[in-house]
């Protein structure tokens, strides 16, 4: 009898994908951390609103999702209510992070006499902002209220509407990345390969989530 465990091939899948998705990950959010801490001025609001949005979303809430994805080995082992778990306070401290950024953007407008929410990167990340609200209701709903009749239909829903907010977080940091990190002396070829890896593992986390939604086993 043989002492080796057999792994499907989607398992092999699942696992290899999310190695990907990690290493990506990794170049993604250092190279954007460091580009900020050596060329943001921490003195103006604006590059918290960078910061805050940027890590909130390409780091906290990919690593929130990639909880919940198969081929996961960094959470392999725990149950399924521990990865719950994880995955909420992941997400709440990434939807705080990501709250954060966006009023501060508005408090530094407001100081500047700018109009707000006038670009399409504004647009995107407003809805962005709103979407999160309900999200985190969402799981609130789906964490606490066992009882709730048509749970599964709740449950649903919080993952349409996170898969929803994810992209439009994505989107608006694409946006973000080709208006703004100009400024950061990086770049459009150092951008436009920011954007690719950034679609990249974001499309590749969001395999999980999109089988979860249509109940694909």
């Amino acid at each position: 009898m043989s002492s080796y465990e057999n792994i499907s091939l989607r398992q092999r899948s699942f696992i290899l994908s999310q190695a990907i998705f990690n290493i990506l990950l990794a170049v993604f959010v250092t190279s954007t951390v460091w580009l900020m801490a050596f060329n943001g001025n921490w003195n103006r609001l604006h590059i918290w609103h960078v910061f805050l949005s940027t890590f909130g979303i390409s780091a906290l809430m990919a690593i929130a999702i990639s909880t919940l994805n198969p081929g996961n080995v960094f959470v392999l082992g725990f149950s399924r209510k521990s990865r719950g778990l994880m995955h909420g306070i992941l997400m709440l401290v990434a939807g705080l992070m990501l709250i954060a950024g966006v009023s501060i953007k508005i408090q530094d407008k407001t100081d500047n006499n700018r109009a707000h929410f006038n670009s399409t990167h504004g647009i995107l990340g407003l809805v962005t902002y709103l979407l999160t609200f309900l999200t985190v209701i969402g799981g609130l709903f789906v964490a606490f209220a066992k009882a709730l009749p048509k749970l599964q239909l709740v449950k649903s829903c919080h993952i349409f509407l996170g898969i929803a907010t994810y992209c439009l977080g994505i989107a608006t940091l694409c946006f973000g990345l080709r208006n703004y990190f100009g400024s950061f002396q990086s770049s459009h070829a150092t951008n436009t390969g920011f954007i690719v890896i950034l679609v990249a593992y974001s499309a590749i986390n969001l395999v999980g989530p999109a089988l979860n939604l249509f109940r694909i086993k």
